[in-house]
């Protein structure tokens, strides 16, 4: 019982810590809303405002 907790821990650490991309600073990118305006990235943090990003699709 003790390995069997010991290894789902380590499993659980290993995970924890891994991301999906070694970036750790954001990249400027420039996307069209559906107005057609054009938005870039830095426009917005520079401005103090937050960024949320929703990568929603259907299949």
């Amino acid at each position: 019982m003790k390995k069997f907790l010991l290894t789902v821990i380590i499993s659980i650490s290993v995970f924890a810590l891994s991301a999906q991309t070694t970036l750790d600073t954001a990249k400027n990118f420039t996307v069209k809303d559906t107005y057609g305006n054009t938005i870039e990235l830095f426009d917005i943090l520079d401005a103090g405002q937050m960024v949320v990003i929703d990568f929603f699709s259907t299949n």
